[in-house]
């Protein structure tokens, strides 16, 4: 309240983001906070202009919210290709 003058923040513009800004996007199947259709929804609404070489999506079936703290192969699975991913791009 104290940063904004209100209990919730500004909705944030996402054409805002310029389109050659690197976004790697990791989402799950079982993910029941940031659900499938909705991210495929984010995508298709603000990120299909994007430079595809500066956006990789990574869908993961088996994967939770929580699976990308918790998950023993998540190191593997995905902060491996989220290193990876902003390496190439400096």
């Amino acid at each position: 309240m104290v940063h904004y003058g209100k209990l919730t923040p500004p909705i944030y513009n996402l054409s805002n983001i310029p389109k050659n800004v690197p976004i790697f996007i990791s989402y799950g199947g079982r993910d029941a906070l940031s659900d499938v259709a909705d991210v495929k929804r984010l995508l298709n609404e603000h990120f299909r202009n994007h430079d595809t070489g500066k956006l990789s999506v990574q869908f993961i079936d088996n994967y939770a919210h929580l699976d990308y703290v918790m998950a023993a192969n998540a190191n593997e699975i995905v902060y491996k290709n989220v290193t990876s991913f902003f390496q190439r791009q400096w």
